[in-house]
């Protein structure tokens, strides 16, 4: 029977993907969150456990405990912008961490199936060729979070070499729900348009760059993505990579175009120089064909869809905070 192993359970696509894997439980089977911010609970077939991965002795603790059929590991420092910042903490939890992991797998899980989701952004300048890249295009990072991400596919293959894991690498691109921090442009926007509805900031939306195009999905199409994938895993080969992309390259001004439109107040907008990220790369989008053809996975989520999800789960916490205060 399957026994499901989600790392950075309680971040915000591991709440998403612990709510959708729940769902695709069936008798017998187990699932198992851990975080380092979690509260220890339980129910029925699933397990909440407060673990921080750089504790090395914990981490191969509860994989000989558990003993996971399939791991996917979510846990990690997620925003490009915070890891510019935050150079050392990035390597730490996003490689020293996912070694721990590895290890403790390859030591006590010898047969599991290891779904690591890298990231779209490990392209970097390899988006500059302007067409949506496919996994055969060559990563080239430009950010630390990019970095860590790359090293991390290559320390897999190398700490699950000596056992019979199964890796699967995963790169989705820019996801977006509600729960996301306002770390995110997305979320951000929306934020700040929740704050001014509510009257407690001034009619302006700081922005940066709205010229860059990126390639969006909502999370829920995702999970659905990570729960296809776990259902699937037997008829993988042992080593493969998927991007998980749309294929479309938005430009950011439709985030804020969108809003604008749904706004329940006008607002100006204004540039921010905190804002503007440095070495933007003005397109990138991923090309999901063999990810379609593994599992039949295509986004399904509408794009207007999602981003009302975001307003107004920001809408419903500006509430809460002034109904709070």
């Amino acid at each position: 029977m399957p026994r499901i192993l989600i790392t950075g359970a309680g971040g915000f696509v591991g709440r998403h993907a612990m709510a959708a894997f729940t769902q695709s439980l069936g008798p017998g089977d187990a699932l198992a969150g851990i975080g380092s911010s979690l509260s220890p609970a339980s129910q029925a077939q699933v397990a909440l456990c407060r673990i921080n991965l750089l504790d090395g002795s914990a981490t191969a603790n509860f994989i000989a405990d558990f003993r996971p059929t399939h791991i996917l590991h979510l846990a990690a420092l997620s925003s490009v912008q915070q890891s510019i910042g935050s150079a050392v903490e990035t390597w730490r939890s996003n490689v020293l961490g996912l070694l721990n992991l590895a290890e403790a797998v390859a030591a006590h899980a010898k047969d599991a199936t290891f779904l690591f989701v890298s990231s779209g952004e490990v392209y970097g300048r390899a988006f500059l060729c302007g067409v949506p890249v496919d996994e055969t295009t060559r990563p080239w990072p430009t950010n630390t979070y990019s970095r860590t991400k790359l090293v991390g596919e290559d320390l897999l293959v190398d700490t699950l070499a000596s056992a019979d894991v199964k890796l699967v690498t995963l790169r989705p691109f820019n996801h977006i729900g509600p729960g996301q921090d306002e770390r995110f442009v997305v979320p951000s926007f929306a934020g700040q348009v929740a704050r001014i509805e509510a009257g407690l900031s001034p009619p302006v939306v700081e922005v940066g760059d709205l010229s860059a195009k990126r390639d969006f999905l909502d999370v829920s199409d995702v999970v659905a993505a990570y729960v296809a994938l776990v259902q699937a895993s037997d008829g993988l080969p042992d080593r493969s990579t998927f991007n998980i992309a749309s294929g479309l390259a938005r430009p950011i001004s439709d985030i804020l175009d969108y809003l604008t439109s749904k706004a329940r107040v006008p607002f100006q907008v204004r540039i921010a120089g905190d804002r503007l990220r440095p070495s933007e790369i003005p397109t990138a989008s991923g090309d999901a064909s063999a990810l379609t053809a593994a599992i039949g996975w295509r986004p399904k989520v509408s794009w207007d869809d999602s981003i009302t999800s975001v307003l107004d789960d920001a809408r419903s916490r500006i509430l809460a905070i002034t109904e709070q205060g």
